[in-house]
This record gives C-alpha cells, structure tokens and sequence, in this order.
C-alpha cells in the first residue's frame, strides 16, 4: 500500500488538490476560492513532508505556522484537523480506484488512519486537548468482517463516517446499483445519490445511530436505477469500537425486486393475457429475429390459423405471394428497428383459405433496458369493409367522369355519323353497281358499330328505358346455358349448372341479366382457350335477402395486381384485337343499377369466379307486412 500512496501522492497532486480544495471550501464557507487553494497548497506541501520523508516533526512544524498564521483564533486548529480528515477520504477514493477492489476498501481505510493518527493527534493534543477526534480511528474492522462475508445474490452493504462519507462499499452494491466502489469512496451518500428516495427518512435514520445507537429498518423501498427499477429493504446499525463508542454506520441492502414482483406480475400477466385475448384487433409479438410467438384469438379468427401453426414463423406466412410483398415486409422488418414504431400502414395479408384482407397495421419495436433490440409487436385492425367501400366510391367517381365523357363524345360523333350514314344510304340507292354497293355497305356496317359503341358509353351517362319485372334467375341462366352452348370457344369445354330450386324472384331487367351472364361466360371461355379439360360452371343459391349466382372457369385466371381494375372502362386482360375493355365495365354498371353486387376471386393459372348478389323481391301480404318470395 506505501507504494501505491507514493505513486498517487507524486502523479496525481494536481487531481488530489483540485478535489481537496472543492472540499476545504465547504468547511470554510466564508473564502474566496482564491484563498482556499492558497490553503491547500501549503497544506500539501506540509502533509507531503510527513507521508513522503516520514518527517512528523517538520511537518507539524509547517502546520504550525499555516494554524498561526492563516488562522486569528483556535478554530485554525480545528480547521487543519477536518481538513486532513477529508484528505484521508480522497487519498482512499483513488487508493481504491488504483486497487480496483471494492473488499480491499476497508483494509486501505484502516491503513490510511493508522497513519495519519500521530500527525492528526499531536496537532489535537497541542490545541484541542479537550476534544476527542479518534472516534474513527478506534474502529475495530474486525468487528465488520462479517458484513464483507455477505456475497449473496442481491444483498450489498456500505459504511458511512459521521459526515455521511462513504468510506466502504460492497461487491454487493456493485452489482445490485452497477457502482464500481473506486466511483463512490470518499464522496458524500447524499451528494452522491441526491435523489435517493426517502432521502429524508434515511438521514434521520443515520442520525440516530450516531447519536443514540438506534437500528431503523425500511421496508419495499422503490428506487430508479437508470432504467432499472429496484424494490431494496434497508436496514441502517451503527458500528461501535473496543470501548462501545459508535464511531460508523453499516447500511444494509437486500434487493427484493424479484421476490416482491412476483405477485403482481402474476396478477399483471392475468390482466395482460385477458386483455390481449379480449382486444378486437389481431395482436402479434415478434422475437428479435421477427418470428412469431403471440398470436391472439382475434388474429386466429381473422387469418384462420391457431398459434401453434403460426409460431416461429415469420409475417411472410401471411404475406401474399408476390415479390413486391415479401419487399415491402423486409423494408418494414428493417424500418420497426432503425425508427421504432410503422403507424397506419395499409396493407394486403392472406387468410388460411386464400382470402385477401386489408389491415392497418401499426408495429412497434420491443428493446431491453439497455436499448437492444429483442422484438416488436404488431397490432392490425381489419379494415376490408372499408377498403371496399373506398374502393367503390373511387370506382363509381371514375365511372362518373366516363359517363359525363361519354355524353360529351355522344355529341361530338353522333351528328357527324348520321350524316354519313345518310350519305352511304342515298348513294346505295343512286348507283347499280354491285361491287361500290358492297363496299357502301361495308361503311354503313362500321357506322353502325361505332354508334353501338356510343351508345353503350351513352347508356350510362344517361340510362335508357328497359322493361323491369319480375324475374326468375334460374330462368335467366337456364336462357344463357341454351345461347352459349353454340358458341365455338365452348366446344370442347365442359358445361355444368347446379341451380337452387325456389330461390325467389329478383327485380331486374330480363335482357341486361342476361347480357351480363353472357358476358362473363364468353370471358370464361377466352380464359379456357386451348385447354382440352376446361370446365364452365354456374350455380346458383339464396338466403333471406338475396339470390346469388356463381360463374366460374378453370382458365388462366387474373393477376393479382390486375384484378382490382377489370370493371374499369377500357381496361381489358385479353391480347390485343381481342376485347374492348367495355364488358366488364357495362356488367358491372347492369348489376349496381339494380342495387346488386359483383365480387371476383381469381388465382393466377387456377381459374376465376364471378358471383352476382341480387336482392330478392319482396311482396305484401294482407296484413300489411313485407314477406320475401322464396
């Protein structure tokens, strides 16, 4: 230890009168900071004299003087004393420091006081005779071996001089507060710790173990450690010398953290499993490596799977099956980490039976108290109805600008096609010529293509009459089946209906159904080109509202990335030459006309189905009530 008080008395002088001197301005208060360093360094010179040559006669010497003549009065003496006292607290702290042992702090304690005591005693004997300053110094350390025999697991413990100085501090305490003891030896506890929680409390409590020799015990104390939170029992005994003197004060630390947590986080993983279970939303917990282990009833009922199909597994399960998918999931998987939380993001996810469902999704990144990254939750709310809904408005907003288009070209082209037409029809009656009669006939031909043409476009800027009646829909596909079945695309493929008898009537046009039926299974047909087994089936169904129909193929299917465009105007999937883009567009416009529905579900390569929702007829009966025919 003399070797390790030389090399910190030689190589640190400047750190030790810096802290020496922030100390010696608290005892005198009333100096300028220029007066108090003033004091320090002839108080180190003097010390120095002492601890490094071994010279206690010089040294007193020099401490004599300082006392005379910096000093009008015998508190000068007192002064000197508490000023060395301090000293002896930092020449421990950085003792300890170059120690790196918290277990040797008590030893080096003792070192330092036995020597210091003949210098601080004979400076006492010659001007303070009358007070005692060996308290301290008396401390018998055997009496606290038993304390520094205390490693287990969240028990730690320190000591404390009269002024509240730290002059001992357990493996314990570093391990419970993450404190190395080199950081807190020699510094106030309440300097050191100024929020510590019932600061008052304890003070008082240390006050009278100095004073009266009282223990005082503190029971499930919170404290905050950094992001850590702590729950300690404190139990606080003085600590006596051979003559039963207190001369220190022993504070014991038990962490209870875990034991008195256990209860409530019992009660808290109730709470918390009852609410995650109740949530309305789908509830998912990814690990570190973005796998599954939550999944919530509510996302069991949304996706169709139970957790254990789903654990361990990646969102990619529910992802639909498309390269742009998985891309956007690996940038999400990335952005949870680098920015924290992904709010409101609308996205597809696919059921366990294939269905499509939007989300909002709002992901938030899961860290550790010491900020890694170890998981994220994903909270989603199924917002299919509303993406239709908005789907729908946007969709009937764009067939709204076409239609108001649509008159317009009415306008521009009708007049100019009459009278071409007129002009074909007198020259066909002026000339005798067969050959130039042909050919006027081949123009009067694409006339009156490009006038079907508008007017289909016209029809619904400005619908026109049509017979509306009452209708059976299994007459109307009955009549579809005997038209289509001539047509050559359907050749070779395989025609099947299942028709629900007794499904009730619908009130519609009988000719427009009917285009629409014929429209969808010649598009069927197109889809089935060139395959030997290709199978049309429609079948038809009903419930208390509605009568539905099902038109479906086992052709090439839809793209998923198209099939949310096929009722838009112009807009086809055929090759070119092959379709106009109109049919789906009209049959659609047909099917809203008559506050009916039209849904798509295709897969690519598997074949597309069409299902046509049409409300059922309604009759009064004699007492006035409304009965749906069945």
């Amino acid at each position: 230890m003399q070797e390790t008080l030389r090399h910190i008395l030689v190589n640190h002088s400047d750190e030790i009168a810096a802290r020496w001197a922030e100390r010696v301005g608290k005892i005198v208060p009333a100096w300028d900071a220029g007066r108090v360093r003033h004091l320090v360094q002839e108080l180190m010179t003097a010390l120095y004299i002492f601890l490094l040559d071994g010279k206690l006669q010089a040294s007193l010497q020099s401490f004599e003087k300082i006392i005379r003549d910096s000093f009008p009065t015998r508190d000068g003496a007192r002064t000197v004393i508490n000023s060395l006292l301090v000293n002896r607290y930092i020449l421990l702290s950085e003792m300890t420091k170059q120690q790196d042992s918290a277990v040797n702090s008590l030893e080096t304690f003792g070192y330092l006081n036995d020597l210091f005591n003949p210098l601080v005693v004979a400076i006492f004997n010659k001007y303070l005779p009358s007070a005692n300053v060996q308290e301290l110094d008396d401390l018998d350390f055997s009496r606290v071996a038993n304390l520094q025999a205390l490693h287990f697991a969240g028990v730690g413990f320190f000591i404390l001089d009269r002024e509240f100085t730290i002059i001992h501090w357990s493996r314990g305490m570093e391990r419970i507060y993450q404190v190395h003891a080199r950081d807190v030896i020699g510094h106030n506890l309440f300097d050191q710790y100024p929020d510590w929680p019932h600061q008052f409390d304890l003070r008082q409590a240390l006050e009278m173990a100095f004073e009266h020799g009282q223990e005082k015990e503190f029971d499930s104390i919170k404290q905050q450690v950094e992001k850590r939170k702590l729950v300690v029992d404190i139990k606080v005994s003085p600590l006596k010398d051979d003559e039963d003197k207190i001369v220190a004060c022993s504070v014991l630390i038990h962490d209870v953290s875990e034991h008195k947590s256990a209860d409530a986080l019992h009660r808290y993983e109730q709470y918390f499993e009852n609410i995650l279970n109740d949530a309305a939303d789908a509830i998912i917990l990814l690990n570190e490596n973005d796998r599954i282990i939550l999944w919530n009833n509510a996302a069991a009922l949304l996706f169709g799977y139970k957790e254990d199909q789903v654990f361990a597994k990646t969102l990619a399960h529910i992802t639909p099956d498309h390269p742009h998918a998985h891309e956007e999931l690996a940038r999400m998987d990335q952005a949870v980490r680098d920015n924290d939380v992904i709010k409101s993001h609308r996205m597809p996810l696919m059921t366990s039976d294939n269905r499509t469902v939007f989300v909002d999704m709002t992901r938030t990144a899961l860290r550790n108290h010491r900020g890694d990254f170890i998981g994220s939750s994903v909270i989603l709310r199924d917002i299919t109805q509303q993406e239709q809904l908005r789907q729908q408005v946007f969709h009937s907003e764009k067939l709204s600008a076409v239609g108001t288009l649509a008159a317009g070209i009415a306008h521009e082209i009708g007049t100019p096609l009459t009278s071409i037409s007129s002009l074909a029809q007198i020259l066909q009656m002026k000339t005798d010529d067969q050959e130039f009669k042909d050919k006027l006939g081949l123009i009067q031909q694409s006339i009156d293509r490009i006038s079907r043409t508008v007017r289909t476009l016209v029809d619904f800027s400005r619908p026109v009459a049509e017979k509306i009646e009452n209708i059976y829909l299994n007459d109307v596909v009955e009549h579809v089946i005997r038209i289509i079945k001539y047509d050559k695309r359907l050749n070779n493929q395989e025609i099947i209906s299942a028709l629900e008898p007794g499904i009730g009537m619908i009130r519609t046009s009988f000719d427009q159904i009917l285009q629409v039926f014929i429209n969808i299974c010649l598009n069927a047909a197109d889809a089935m080109e060139g395959r030997k087994d290709g199978v049309l089936q429609i079948k038809t169904w009903n419930d208390d509202k509605q009568a539905y129909a099902a038109i479906s193929d086992n052709g090439c299917g839809i793209p998923m990335t198209q099939i949310g465009h096929i009722f838009e105007p112009f807009y086809t999937t055929k090759k070119s030459g092959k379709g106009t883009g109109l049919g789906l567009w009209v049959s659609y416009n047909i099917i809203k006309n008559f506050a009916g529905d039209i849904q798509v579900e295709s897969k690519e390569g598997h074949g597309t189905t069409f299902t046509i929702s049409l409300p059922k007829v309604e009759f009064i009966d004699g007492h006035g009530n409304a009965n749906i025919d069945r």
